[in-house]
């Protein structure tokens, strides 16, 4: 595990600038602690950071074959490395060491792309043809780990995080993309490929492209498809067979020549990953990392402390409060841009702490997008039910009407707050399933833009991208849309963004087993019914976890990681959370309108209204701005 950059020249350009890729290096070292490397050759610089996980002895990277014709920089896991690895010695290819690095380059040699897709594991990689001129780039399927690129005079860029990018040219990378603003402002991330400077992107998971250095040209790849998979012909998918699949994706990524732990929140897929990992450690304890609020309703600390026990770990338990607000420039700091994710700082806190005791932490990240976890799928389940009964007038006219003329108050009871109903049901799937993940109302962000950000922005708005998203699906059931766009959005740019930056911060490797590949291409082509309907959800993972939870474990309804942003701000006197949010940079953006941003925080300051996520995500902004 590990970070690296790479500087490409093409025969028409300069070559690149040694500093500068140094500068690029360094703004990565985080990455990786444990060594690191350096490569030139004519047009092709590579800088590598390692973190220690297998094989740790091992020379640092760049890799290089003998002869001196390829070179690679590689940052990940490929836990299916060691089957690759016998099919290829049964060829009579040699290797000289034990780790996925060597079997990368070398299975690439054997096979070229084709290789990419029989991958099972987190990664991003960088490989040199030095004879051919050609360069390689790829990501793994669901976008675990991070591959940024950019152009700057003749130069292409890659990097794992965009601070590497903008150290080579400061300067050139310094224009915020106003399309990228809306995505944050709305859902507190960044859709892929897509980032918060203009002129950045990162290479779209699932992908490969190759860039030749003579002619300058640039082809991209998808080598698997999401969509495919979801369209395949379903099969049943036993109890037996779900607990081994489970078993086998835990046990392959427990690999590892160094101490490893779990996330625990106490929620059923991390009791999962936990009690399943605790069975397969050979009668050592595992280590478990949980986090808690000081507001009770946010609390997860007792149910993860009743897993812990159960499986006799050594768990450590960190609690959080207001003083969270006042870190708010560590966020920019740790996830390079703008990151509303409010659990980001108690994710970082969890790795920081976990890394004097191991050195990978596995999580129950991507079941939630598997089996239909979360609330608002639930939510969405019903409301598609509902709107399959309704005439199309009421569902086109009549709902719209009715959200735009409903109450909306906080000191309303929670049983007659509608409006949002009202408002989803009125509405197109893709758009009601973006309205539905959202921090920001449309109305909300229409009050606060400045009218020249949304000249900037003109036709475009994030809403109308997960339209357009979803309907690369042409599927017939809502629910695979709705599963289509969160591979596509939220897992990538929020939930695997979050923990890979954490951790990787922290000097700690992050793994998923629920993204294996047998997993996802086993679940993602069911109907949704064997997993949701009017009163449960992830109804098969429920049932495979019969085999190791409680059932008081595996019936627990989902319980966000969030923190009570809301009731924190509302502590905070209000010339301090002036001053929290309104930084002359913010002002001085040209994004807002400044009376209205004013305006929302006496809102939520006095109780009229629940802005605080809008809050937080404003707050980070400003900090963003000021880099």
């Amino acid at each position: 595990m590990c970070g690296f950059v790479a500087a490409v020249a093409s025969e028409k350009a300069p070559l690149p600038n040694m500093g500068r890729v140094k500068a690029m290096q360094a703004a990565i070292a985080h990455r990786g602690p444990d060594s690191e490397g350096f490569l030139v050759e004519e047009s092709v610089i590579l800088g590598h950071h390692r973190l220690s996980v297998i094989d740790v002895d091992s020379a640092p990277q760049p890799e290089r074959t003998i002869d001196g014709r390829f070179s690679m920089v590689y940052n990940g896991e490929i836990f299916n490395y060691k089957s690759l690895k016998e099919e290829l010695v049964a060829q009579g290819v040699v290797f000289e060491r034990r780790c996925d690095t060597e079997l990368l380059l070398k299975a690439f040699l054997r096979y070229g792309p084709a290789v990419f897709s029989r991958l099972d594991g987190m990664f991003a990689a960088i490989i040199v043809d030095h004879q051919k001129e050609l360069v390689w780039a790829v990501r793994d399927r669901v976008g675990v780990k991070p591959l940024y690129l950019a152009k700057e005079e003749g130069v292409w860029l890659f990097a794992s995080e965009i601070q590497a990018i903008k150290a080579y040219a400061p300067s050139r990378f310094s224009s915020f993309n106003p399309e990228a603003i809306d995505n944050y402002m709305m859902l507190g991330y960044i859709v892929e490929p897509k980032t918060y400077i203009a002129g950045i992107h990162q290479l779209p998971p699932a992908h490969y492209a190759v860039y030749d250095m003579k002619s300058g040209e640039v082809k991209q790849h998808e080598y698997w498809s999401l969509k495919d998979v979801i369209h395949s012909t379903p099969s049943f998918i036993s109890q037996s067979e779900g607990c081994n699949i489970l078993e086998a994706s835990i046990r392959d990524q427990l690999m590892s020549d160094v101490p490893l732990g779990t996330f625990l929140s106490g929620g059923l897929d991390s009791s999962l990953v936990t009690q399943v990992a605790a069975s397969q450690m050979n009668g050592k304890r595992i280590h478990c990392y949980s986090a808690g609020f000081s507001v009770s309703d946010h609390d997860e600390i007792p149910a993860a402390l009743e897993v812990a026990e159960k499986v006799n770990a050594h768990h450590t338990t960190l609690y959080f409060n207001e003083s969270l607000l006042s870190r708010v420039g560590q966020v920019v700091d740790i996830y390079g841009g703008p990151f509303a994710d409010n659990a980001a700082l108690p994710t970082y806190d969890l790795a920081l702490n976990a890394h004097d005791q191991v050195k990978v932490l596995l999580s129950g990240d991507g079941a939630d997008e598997l089996f239909f976890g979360y609330r608002n799928h639930r939510s969405m389940f019903i409301e598609q039910a509902v709107k399959a009964y309704l005439p199309s007038f009421i569902n086109e006219h009549v709902l719209g009407w009715i959200a735009n003329g409903y109450p909306n108050h906080p000191s309303m009871p929670r049983s007659l707050r509608a409006k949002s109903t009202f408002q989803s049901l009125s509405m197109p799937l893709c758009e009601s399933y973006c309205y539905a993940m959202s921090i920001a109302s449309r109305a909300t962000l229409n009050q606060l833009y400045s009218h020249e950000f949304k000249c900037r922005l003109g036709a475009f708005s994030t809403e109308g991208e997960f339209a357009r998203i979803g309907h690369e699906l042409e599927h017939h059931n809502p629910m695979k849309v709705i599963q289509y766009l969160d591979f596509k959005t939220y897992l990538p740019g929020s939930v695997l963004t979050k923990v890979d930056r954490a951790t990787m911060r922290a000097g700690v490797e992050a793994r998923v087993p629920f993204l294996s590949n047998t997993m996802m291409d086993r679940v993602l082509p069911q109907e949704p019914q064997h997993n949701i309907d009017w009163r449960r959800n992830k109804k098969q993972l429920r049932h495979w976890a019969g085999k190791w939870l409680t059932d008081d474990v595996r019936n627990r309804e989902k319980q966000s990681f969030t923190s009570p942003l809301s009731q924190w701000y509302r502590t905070v006197q209000y010339p301090e959370l002036f001053r929290m949010i309104m930084t002359d940079e913010l002002m001085e953006s040209g994004i807002f309108d400044v009376r209205k941003v004013d305006a929302l925080l006496r809102e939520h300051h006095i109780g009229k209204a629940d802005h605080g996520t809008t809050l937080w995500a404003l707050s980070i902004l400003a900090r963003t701005l000021k880099h």
